[in-house]
């Protein structure tokens, strides 16, 4: 029988099916909450990877972004084969976490682990080094649920294409991955030909979260209230609607570096957007650098949203529970 996310222990956070892991979260009501970690950015604390970091400040899930998903590795691990971890730590203290596999990894912290993959939105997009393997593919996809990733994050500018790769998804995924996806902010630093200055409002519609909701989204993500310009709590709350009439989820993204905001500010924005009906907030990676939130920021987002009782116990709870 499905429990609220905030109940799970650690244990059964890494065994969730993909009804269990959905039904937790809408049992939460507004309760659960995600961090991103980018492994391809240095660890936050000397000797502690950031995967360890967010699971011991609060956080219920945890979303890996910006690496090859054929070659996972988590800096403040050490590495497996000590030998991988040699020259680093001769110049630079290192420890480069490689030969970890996602299995070990989510058992390590005690929590589900996802991905976020891009889809691209023309021919030839290129983005960059960071980002550059991390592009969705049918392959991919499978390679993920292969390795035991509980969720895949989708997420695309072009709401054709990224329609038709939820469509493809969940009829590859089926029971086996939860599917999110969805366009929760504009292109950030990329203002060119193919992305122009435009207003995020008109591809961030109702009508539109329905469609990506029926065809197979699990999880709808949108802009967040108080990081992008003009999503108000009552223009967040008709998306919401939207998206519930089709029994999917809201996850609502804290990005574009908010994230590493006071905690006043990030306790304010988790607040108006459980308001608007998010079921699921995600806090991204940008802190200090581009590699995981701020740990105080996380703290005071879960309690806000779980309160101390819920916070503490998921920060306590030792993953052999």
């Amino acid at each position: 029988m499905s429990k609220r996310f905030v109940d799970y222990t650690p244990t059964e956070l890494t065994r969730l099916s993909k009804k269990d892991f959905l039904d937790g979260i809408r049992a939460a009501e507004g309760r659960t909450v995600s961090a991103f970690v980018c492994p391809r950015a240095a660890n936050y604390v000397e000797k502690v990877s950031n995967i360890e970091l967010v699971a011991s400040f609060g956080a219920d899930l945890i979303c890996i972004e910006g690496f090859d998903p054929h070659k996972l590795q988590m800096p403040g691990l050490p590495s497996k084969d000590k030998a991988d971890d040699a020259p680093y730590k001769k110049d630079a203290q290192l420890e480069m976490g490689f030969g970890w596999s996602l299995q070990e990894m989510k058992k390590f912290v005690g929590r589900p682990m996802g991905i976020v993959l891009l889809v691209p939105d023309f021919e030839g997009q290129d983005y960059g080094p960071l980002y550059g393997e991390s592009v969705y593919s049918p392959a991919m996809l499978r390679h993920l649920i292969d390795e035991g990733y509980d969720y895949v994050s989708l997420c695309a500018m072009n709401q054709e294409k990224l329609l038709n790769v939820v469509k493809e998804a969940s009829q590859i995924g089926g029971d086996k991955i939860v599917i999110s996806a969805g366009i929760p902010h504009g292109p950030g630093a990329i203002v060119d030909e193919n992305f122009p200055p435009y207003n995020l409002r008109d591809l961030v519609t109702p009508e539109y979260l329905k469609e990506l909701a029926a065809a197979g989204a699990d999880i709808v993500g949108i802009p967040s209230v108080g990081v992008v310009p003009g999503f108000a709590i009552e223009h967040a709350s008709q998306l919401a609607d939207a998206i519930h009439s089709q029994k999917s989820l809201v996850d609502v993204s804290i990005a574009h570096s908010i994230e590493g905001t006071d905690e006043a500010t990030l306790c304010r924005i988790a607040i108006d957007n459980r308001i608007a009906g998010a079921d699921l907030f995600t806090l991204a990676a940008g802190g200090v650098f581009e590699s995981v939130t701020l740990p105080e920021a996380l703290l005071a987002f879960c309690i806000a949203l779980k309160g101390k009782r819920h916070t503490y116990r998921r920060m306590c709870q030792s993953s052999f529970r």
